[in-house]
């Protein structure tokens, strides 16, 4: 009797040369497809509000844009955005990458030298008076109920008869008369 053999199982050469296959179609390119750090400010992924700060990615609206990743491609860069469950790419070449590479490193500088002004003059210095803040010396009449009401009723009538004045075509001095009188327009009488 034959002893029986596994005809189905691949022989060792076949495993090898498998894996060979497997990791030169699947794990090297992989390997290239890091993500590339723009700076380290901002990492390797950059949200919207980073675009925004920065000023990154001018091509791309910021309705398009959740977050992206650069990744190797070539001696260029790939772009890949995702908002709402798409995925969209975008090229940048080498010379826009170090352009913006250099933007996040002023602006990063900028915005270290801003905090640490305000920290430092934020004593004393509020740019926000409120009624209990008052610096001594300083006399302010703040406004009545009243006061608010007509100067909100005021500026209406203002902004609707530069909208009508508008809509009738007038412009310069027939413009501003119009406006100042109210609407009504005053004609002089020939004599």
């Amino acid at each position: 009797m034959k002893p029986k053999t596994n005809q189905s199982a691949p022989s060792m050469g076949g495993n090898a040369a498998f894996l060979i296959l497997f990791s030169l179609f699947f794990v090297f390119p992989l390997k290239s497809q890091n993500p590339v750090v723009l700076h380290p400010v901002v990492g390797d992924t950059i949200d919207l509000i980073e675009k925004l700060d920065y000023l990154l990615f001018s091509d791309v609206p910021d309705s398009l844009f959740n977050q992206g990743v650069l990744t190797p491609d070539g001696n260029d860069y790939k772009l890949t955005v995702w908002h709402e469950g798409d995925i969209s790419k975008f090229d940048i070449d080498r010379e826009e990458f170090e352009v913006l590479s250099g933007n996040v490193k002023k602006l990063s500088a900028y915005y270290q030298q801003k905090t640490a002004t305000a920290d430092s003059s934020a004593v004393g210095n509020s740019p926000l008076i409120t009624r209990d803040s008052i610096p001594i010396g300083l006399n302010i009449e703040w406004m009545s109920e009243q006061q608010i009401k007509k100067m909100t009723k005021e500026s209406r009538r203002y902004n609707q008869l530069k909208l009508e004045a508008d809509e009738q075509g007038l412009m310069g001095y027939d413009r501003r008369k119009y406006i100042e009188t109210g609407g009504r327009m005053e004609f002089p009488l020939a004599k």
